[in-house]
């Protein structure tokens, strides 16, 4: 999705959008949604940009409010956000969501926030957030002090992707101050209300914006403006960083976007730190640097060794000195086949021109007879055939009876040499092979 290539703001005081951007954002997506808690901040989002707008481009705006439940003020805010949308003549809608327990309330409220903006919008919208410089001071300075690298300082981006199908997520007030804001609500008499919440130190994110901000800010009066410009910096400086690094992963991957360790094998600790990251990174993986040099030790093992990572999403192994990252594992489909029909695995289809052939789970112990006439150990075979660990599992063991008669497309018995097996295996779960009997399916 391509992102307006003008800046958003004209005007910090007062608050005023530059009206090419808005254009462009009206021109570019479908709908424009606009966070909208009925807190200061999405009020002067949502009152200064609706006060720009044409009449044709009122149409693609929408305004989302997300009631967590949290707070017994939470109703009330929503009756709030409906009534000033129906003054300004906004369409207006609300999501209730369940907050999902976990370690951080503040994460478990985001998380659920994010999702529910994600259900509503399409591939082709946008959403508005009213995050501003204030914020973006609050995160670098949270961030850092919990010993972040060069992604972290870059704090909140401006844009970004948000979701699977492709839609966006805006910070246009990013630029803007509290101050700005506050100036802005002011001057147009805006009414807005306080989330009891955010007084409460407990969260680190109040505690900083309470007492510690508050101390910096008299004496490093522009605080929040240089952190901002600092951050905007960083986040240029990774972005051109990001990109030579990805240049020079494509040379040290292989064909299924395996990571060939050979290549980090005379770099410090450092460097290999560094390479560890980037590799994630490009496949979407943001670790605390400990949990980076726990699985940087875990896949420098000796490589008779089987190490594997099991992540929220997606799990990392190796397989002939080279690491992938592969999606969590699934059960082993098995059962009767269809003559002619295919049976769709998770991670392959299966299709036998036979009668009374079914799959079965790997066995254990037994020979396999080759076309020589000589016998070899399952086990060593799978070897021999350098099949990664994490498909001998999965491999489809075709029977008829008692009989194993096939693997895949890799192996077939003489006695049953006649009956065609197909077998294509999807690219989700990487099969290294130079085997030109794997056939591979998007």
């Amino acid at each position: 999705m391509a992102y307006p290539a003008s800046k958003p703001l004209l005007s910090v005081s007062p608050i005023q959008f530059d009206p090419i951007w808005i254009e462009e954002v009206f021109r570019l997506f479908d709908v424009v949604w606009i966070g909208f808690s009925g807190g200061v901040d999405s009020h002067v989002l949502l009152h200064s940009l609706n006060h720009q707008l044409s009449v044709v481009q009122r149409e693609k705006l929408r305004a989302i409010y997300i009631h967590h439940g949290l707070s017994v003020n939470a109703d009330h805010w929503l009756n709030h956000c409906e009534r000033i949308c129906r003054q300004l003549g906004v369409t207006f809608t609300a999501e209730h969501v369940q907050i999902k327990t976990q370690a951080s309330l503040e994460d478990a409220a985001r998380n659920a926030r994010y999702h529910a903006f994600e259900k509503r919008m399409g591939k082709n919208d946008v959403i508005l957030l009213a995050h501003h410089g204030g914020d973006q001071a609050e995160t670098v300075l949270f961030r850092l002090l919990r010993g972040t690298g060069g992604k972290g300082l870059a704090g909140i981006p401006q844009q970004r992707p948000i979701g699977t199908q492709g839609s966006t997520l805006m910070r246009p007030l990013l630029t803007a101050s509290k101050d700005d804001i506050l100036r802005y609500a002011h001057h147009q008499q805006l009414e807005w209300v306080d989330d009891e919440s955010n007084l409460d130190e407990a969260f680190t994110r109040n505690f900083l914006r309470q007492s510690v901000v508050p101390v910096l800010k008299r004496r490093f009066a522009q605080m929040e403006r240089n952190i901002a410009s600092s951050a905007q910096r960083v986040a240029v400086d990774y972005l051109m960083l990001s990109q030579f690094a990805n240049q020079q992963l494509t040379q040290w991957c292989d064909a299924f976007g395996g990571l060939k360790l050979s290549y980090l094998a005379d770099k410090n600790l450092d460097e290999r730190l560094f390479w560890w990251r980037y590799f994630l990174d490009s496949h979407g993986v943001s670790l605390p640097h400990a949990q980076l040099e726990s699985i940087e030790a875990m896949f420098s093992s000796a490589e008779d060794k089987q190490p594997a990572c099991i992540l929220t999403n997606l799990r990392l192994q190796r397989h002939q000195n080279t690491v992938y990252v592969l999606p969590i594992d699934q059960e082993v489909a098995l059962g009767e086949l269809t003559v002619g029909e295919s049976m769709v695995r998770p991670f392959d289809e299966v299709c036998v021109h036979a009668t009374g052939c079914e799959l079965k789970p790997r066995p254990q112990g037994v020979d396999l007879l080759m076309k020589s006439g000589k016998t070899r150990k399952l086990k060593k075979w799978l070897n021999d055939q350098q099949v990664p660990s994490w498909w001998r599992e999965h491999l489809p063991y075709i029977y008829q009876g008692n009989e194993l008669i096939a693997i895949g497309t890799l192996w077939q018995h003489p006695e049953y040499d006649s009956i065609q097996v197909v077998w294509m295996v999807r690219e989700r779960l990487p099969f290294p092979t130079s085997s030109s009997q794997i056939s591979e399916r998007d």
